[in-house]
């Protein structure tokens, strides 16, 4: 995890995360915001700053411990774009990235009971920690795998007790593919009506021609299976 300049951690650039924790979730196919230099592997294929694992190919289970600057909401948005893995950050609830990108669109999160003691690059521990820290699952997996692990802290299933929000400004097209991860699965029209309704209620309460703003983004954007039945 790479801190950014104007974070609340400014002595160091690079925390590492506790091995002995990543251990516990079973293996990982990538992280794509591993530290340059880093004592052991998080994943078996790693890109760091010089890659930019924004911008490259995400496969298989990810790890991700992202920066947790400013940029943290984009990535949180690829973890959720990509649907299979585990992240790493701070508990900061009340962020734009938490309520866009992990309510609604995680699977759970997990509340670490203590504070997490990350590691320096040389491999050594630091003594003190930073902030409260969550492990947010996407896919039932993943959420399994946290449950399996033995950590010690409150796993909360977000799905399953239909916590979504999607502000007003969000464009028809990132509202309807939030439907289609929820879903996992292809959808009918009339289906996508009732879930829009669900997790943009402010939006639909201001469009009252919503079904017809619906239809068209599905058309110009989602795979077309059969008439009225459209996929990611």
């Amino acid at each position: 995890m790479k801190h950014e300049k104007n974070d609340v951690v400014r002595t160091k650039d690079e925390w590492l995360t506790p091995p002995e924790l990543i251990s516990s979730l079973g293996g990982f196919d990538l992280d794509p915001c591993s530290p340059v230099n880093r004592p052991w592997p998080t994943a078996k294929i790693h890109y760091t700053i010089i890659d930019n694992g924004l911008l490259k190919e995400w496969f298989g289970r990810v790890w991700m411990n992202p920066p947790y600057g400013n940029k943290l909401i984009h990535w949180l948005n690829r973890m959720a774009m990509h649907g299979d893995g585990i992240a790493l950050t701070f508990a900061r609830t009340d962020t734009k990235a938490f309520h866009h990108y992990v309510f609604g669109m995680a699977d759970s999160i997990f509340f670490l009971k203590e504070r997490l003691k990350f590691y320096h690059v040389t491999g050594e521990r630091s003594t003190d920690g930073i902030a409260p820290s969550v492990l947010i699952a996407y896919g039932g997996s993943n959420s399994e795998a946290i449950n399996e692990a033995g950590l010690m802290g409150a796993h909360l299933p977000i799905n399953r007790i239909g916590i979504t929000i999607v502000g007003y400004d969000a464009t028809w097209k990132s509202v309807i593919k939030t439907v289609f991860i929820r879903l996992n699965r292809p959808a009918e029209l009339n289906e996508l009506y009732c879930e829009v309704i669900k997790i943009a209620p402010e939006k639909v309460a201001r469009n009252k021609h919503f079904k017809a703003k619906v239809r068209q983004t599905v058309q110009l954007h989602f795979l077309k299976l059969t008439k009225g039945v459209y996929k990611l």
